[in-house]
């Protein structure tokens, strides 16, 4: 499950996906609330991806990697790679996760009357 929480990609497209399936019920059923709903499961990937490095290291490590000072090798070690690599993606979840934020707020609070003004569902 961490695993799954923790990969960029599965968070960002199953919220987008998400959404896009909560809009095409939305317009088929000719209800807002289904988009509208959606907005949560959104802003939840949002925070997912921000909080992504503390869900892949778990709380304690965490902060034992955050007080940790590197030793200044000149060759990287393949820990180090690996290191790096990982904070490459949480900084990538992190930019991202507040597009999330803030689209998945924004549909959570005002997906339905985007949906009646522009395609009248629900009137």
């Amino acid at each position: 499950m961490r695993r799954a929480l923790t990969n960029f990609y599965c968070v960002f497209l199953f919220s987008v996906l998400i959404c896009l399936l909560s809009l095409g019920l939305s317009l088929w059923l000719n209800d807002v609330e289904w988009f509208q709903a959606s907005g949560a499961v959104v802003t939840v990937g949002g925070v997912l991806l921000a909080a992504r490095k503390i869900i892949r290291l778990g709380l304690e490590e965490f902060l034992r990697d955050e007080s940790t000072i590197d030793g200044g090798h000149i060759e990287p070690t393949p820990e180090e790679i690996e290191h790096n690599r990982q904070f490459e993606l949480d900084v990538k979840s992190y930019r991202w996760s507040v597009a999330l934020l803030i689209v998945g707020t924004l549909v959570w609070a005002y997906g339905g009357i985007g949906l009646r003004m522009l395609a009248g569902v629900g009137s």
